[in-house]
Parts: structure tokens; C-alpha cells; sequence
């Protein structure tokens, strides 16, 4: 019992292991199978159906066939003639018999072709895809590429030969195919899985296509996040007023400016100044990093300069893009110098309280003084300027000054009119804390140039509601000049 299954169990093996071939061990193998002759062996022993009989080709001597080379179907049903039995099989050039007992003498000149058909259909659905870049002799550069390594391959039929089969295919441009080429069955079997790719097991080209599609996304994600991070400034060419919301805001030429964007639509530029986002005519500003270009002509009106700036240039062609990053850098640049600004503008209102309190405490209203030379031929002609500051509580109506003069040696001089003093009256009105400037030409004349020094000697301040109050002597009046009074 146990030989008896052991024997059986070779059998099948045996079986399926022809199964497995394109030859043929027996002649049940070869019904309803398409078959390749590789020769002409079966000539020998072939019939052919003449007038309702079966006569041997050999004897015709009409006929001039040959079996090598061709495909033939057989049928399953076989033909019975005179107590034989022959095996039917056709093609396009007729039909052809063959005894049933001549097996031994023909079977081993056919290759199964549907044995290689049913491969080829099996792979045909299953291996769509090619890695050219394993097997780049037949790849062409018009087609179309799937996941960096991968191409679409259509099957385009097969050929069976005596050494197995040729399978041909052709790789995919968009939804033509191209590039046709040819393989082996063995360089197929030995190839599948490594340079033809079944459908099934894609997923490794897919994650490493999908890691490369991340890794450049990522990248350009942090090139474009340097290249937004990147501070674009810019200089005002002229003085502009803006208003925001309550707010005016002052730009003064030569002020910089965080460019962050620009809307195409009106042509101008986004700046980021003093917490607030201002536009800008691209005329109206100049970035930091324009380079000019000259070029000569053949004669000096044919001279050209052409400016040209990478960061205007960057925000024309981004416009939108990557503008909240843009937007981020610049604002921090803005906090940065408007805070600087800011504290700026409180030192010198700080400086400027401070100057107010120690003029008010030392009634300081004399801070600029000089002389004052007109400008006719006569340089001896002079006169005095004043500029006085309202240290007092009231409203300056009326100014009064005394001018007198004196020679080298410190007494009091006239000039060449008997003058040795004058009083001239400035009017008002000089606000509290604010000042005005007071000047005379020709006040004194000296063709002699005897007078060395003319000095204030007496000062009366007349105010709004009717009193007044006088300083007298110049060293009494110096105390109330600030410390670079005299230019």
C-alpha cells in the first residue's frame, strides 16, 4: 500500500511537472492545444484527407508542404478513418493528420504554444510596469515615467521558436506606445520582479517616489523660507504723508523701508513703517540692493543706465506667495527701528522737558544772538539779530532791545552817527514755550572801526495783558542766554 502511494504521489508530481513545460510526453497532452513544429519530422508519417480518403502527404506528389516553422491548432476530437485514429490539426494552410500510434515519431518535434500563450497572458496582466533604469538598452526618453524607475509596458504578442518563446513589448508615451523590444522567455524568468515589475509590488517604487516628492517639497519649503526670510529694504526718494486709522504717519526721504510685497494690479509696493503697511510707486522708493548698468553709445546722449534689483524683481514674481513670512520678517525689522525710534523720540522730549524746566527756572529767553551784516557795499554797516524763547508764564506781546556798543578798550564808543546806543521794538506774539527770531540791518555804522563789541544792555518784555518785566546790564542779561547763544 505504502509503494503504491508512493508511486502515485511521483506520478502526479510527474505530471505537474510536464505540466509545467511546453514539450509533450504523450499524445493526450496535445488535444485542444495550439502547437509549434520545429521541423519537418512529422512529414514522415502526415496525411491529408484526398477525395474523402486519407492518403499520405508524402504520396502527393501535388504537394509541397512543409511543418517547420508553424503554429497549429489540434483538435480534441480526433478522426477515425478504416479503424485509425489521427490526430486533426489545422492552420491557415490546411489541414494536416497525423496516427495517433505514429506519436513517438512527431511529438517530440511540437512545443506547446498555448502552454507559452497562457504565460503570456498571466504576465501581460500582471507586469505592467518596467524598471529602465536596470535595463536601460531598451528604454527610450519620450516615455513616460511613473515613479522615478518605473515605466508602463504594453505586451505586444508573442513568437515561440524549438529554444522557447520571444515576448515582445513597448513602453508608454502618455497613451501611445513606443519603443518596441523583445525578450526571451529565460531572460523574462530570470528578470520578472527585478526589471519587470508586477502591479502587485509597486509599493516600494511608490514610497520611495513619494519620500523623493516629500524630501523636494520640504526642501523647496525651506529654500523658499530662507529666500522669504531674507530682509528687503528699501529707500524713500521723497517725503510722503499717510494716514492710518487715526494716525498720520510722516516718511522723510532717505528713511528705510521693509519691503514684504507687491500688488501687480496698481503697481506698487507693500512696506512695513512705523506699524503700518504703506504702498508705495515703484518711483517712489529704491532698494538697497539696485545695481546700475551703463552703456555707451556712439555718442554721449547714447549713454544708458539701467537699474536693476533682484528684490523688487523677487516680490513681482511672488506677489501673494510666501507673503506672511515676508510679512513676519519685515515686521520684526519695523519693531526693531520703530522702537528705536520711539525711544528716540523720548529722549528728546525728554531733553526737551528738561530744556524747558532749566530755561523756565533760569528764565532763559535769549537763545540765539549775533551780528547782522546787510548786504549792500557798505560792510561797515551792521545791525544785530535775536532769537528769544518765552520762559514766562504769559504771551510775549513786544520785545524792546538796547544795543550799545563799546571800543578795544571797554568804554562805551558812538558810531560815525553819534550813536553809542539803540532800542528797537520786536513785535510779538511769542506763545509760552515757544520762540521767534528778531534781526536789524544797518543798525549802527562804523567806517572808522572803532567799535569793537556791541552788546545787549537792556531787554523789556512787554506781555499780552499789559505788564512787563525789564532785564538791565549785560552781565544781569548773559545769565538769561543759553550757553551757545553767540554763533
Amino acid at each position: 500500500m505504502k509503494n503504491f502511494l508512493l508511486t502515485f504521489f511521483l506520478l502526479c508530481c510527474t505530471s505537474s511537472l510536464y505540466a509545467q513545460e511546453d514539450r509533450f510526453s504523450d499524445i493526450g497532452q496535445i488535444r485542444g492545444k495550439e502547437v509549434y513544429i520545429t521541423d519537418n519530422s512529422a512529414l514522415d508519417v502526415a496525411f491529408t484527407i484526398v477525395d474523402g480518403k486519407v492518403k499520405p502527404i508524402k504520396k502527393n506528389k501535388n504537394a509541397n508542404i512543409t511543418m517547420a516553422g508553424k503554429v497549429y491548432s489540434v483538435e480534441n476530437d480526433v478522426y477515425n478513418y478504416k479503424k485509425n485514429n489521427y490526430v486533426v490539426l489545422k492552420s491557415t494552410d490546411g489541414t494536416i493528420l497525423l496516427k495517433e500510434e505514429d506519436a513517438p515519431l512527431y511529438i517530440s518535434s511540437f512545443v506547446s504554444k498555448t502552454y507559452w500563450q497562457e504565460k503570456y497572458d498571466l504576465y501581460r496582466n500582471d507586469y505592467i510596469f518596467f524598471d529602465f533604469k536596470k535595463y536601460n538598452q531598451v528604454h527610450s526618453k519620450n516615455a513616460t515615467i511613473k515613479y522615478d524607475d518605473l515605466t508602463n509596458i504594453e505586451w505586444r504578442g508573442l513568437e515561440v521558436t524549438d529554444k522557447g518563446a520571444i515576448f515582445y513589448m513597448s513602453e508608454y508615451n502618455g497613451a501611445n506606445p513606443l519603443g518596441k523590444f523583445k525578450v526571451t522567455n529565460k531572460f523574462f524568468e530570470e528578470s520578472k520582479d527585478l526589471i519587470f515589475i508586477k502591479k502587485d509590488n509597486i509599493q516600494p517604487y511608490v514610497e520611495k517616489y513619494n519620500n523623493r516628492l516629500a524630501k523636494e517639497k520640504r526642501d523647496k519649503e525651506i529654500a523658499d523660507s530662507i529666500t522669504n526670510s531674507k530682509l528687503r529694504l528699501a529707500i524713500a526718494l521723497d517725503d510722503a504723508n499717510f494716514k492710518d486709522d487715526d494716525r498720520i504717519i510722516n516718511v522723510h526721504k532717505g528713511d528705510t523701508l521693509a519691503i514684504f510685497s507687491y500688488k501687480a494690479l496698481e503697481d506698487k509696493f507693500v512696506a512695513r513703517f512705523h506699524f503700518s503697511n504703506l504702498l508705495f510707486k515703484s518711483d517712489d522708493i529704491e532698494f538697497v540692493d539696485t545695481k546700475s548698468t551703463t552703456t555707451e553709445g556712439k555718442y554721449s546722449w547714447d549713454r544708458k543706465t539701467i537699474k536693476s534689483s533682484a528684490d523688487a524683481d523677487f516680490l513681482k514674481r511672488k506677489g501673494d506667495e510666501g507673503k506672511v513670512q515676508r510679512f513676519e520678517v519685515a515686521a520684526a525689522y519695523d519693531d526693531a527701528q520703530t522702537e528705536i525710534y520711539i525711544n528716540r523720540l523720548k529722549t528728546a522730549i525728554d531733553n526737551y522737558n528738561k530744556d524747558v524746566a532749566y530755561k523756565r527756572k533760569n528764565q532763559i529767553f535769549i537763545t540765539g544772538i549775533g551780528y547782522d551784516y546787510d548786504s549792500n557795499e557798505y560792510s561797515s554797516r551792521f545791525g544785530m539779530y535775536f532769537d528769544v524763547y518765552n520762559c514766562f508764564s504769559k504771551t510775549i506781546k513786544y520785545v524792546e532791545f538796547t544795543m550799545t556798543n563799546y571800543n578795544a578798550v571797554g568804554d562805551v564808543q558812538r558810531d560815525d552817527m553819534g550813536r553809542a546806543s539803540r532800542t528797537v521794538r520786536g513785535i510779538g506774539p511769542i506763545e509760552k514755550e515757544e520762540g521767534g527770531r528778531y534781526s536789524w540791518d544797518d543798525v549802527f555804522w562804523d567806517d572808522r572801526s572803532v567799535i569793537k563789541k556791541t552788546r545787549l544792555t537792556h531787554i523789556k518784555f512787554i506781555f499780552t495783558d499789559g505788564t512787563s518785566k525789564v532785564f538791565s546790564g549785560y552781565t544781569n542779561i548773559n545769565k538769561h542766554m543759553s550757553d551757545n547763544a553767540w554763533d
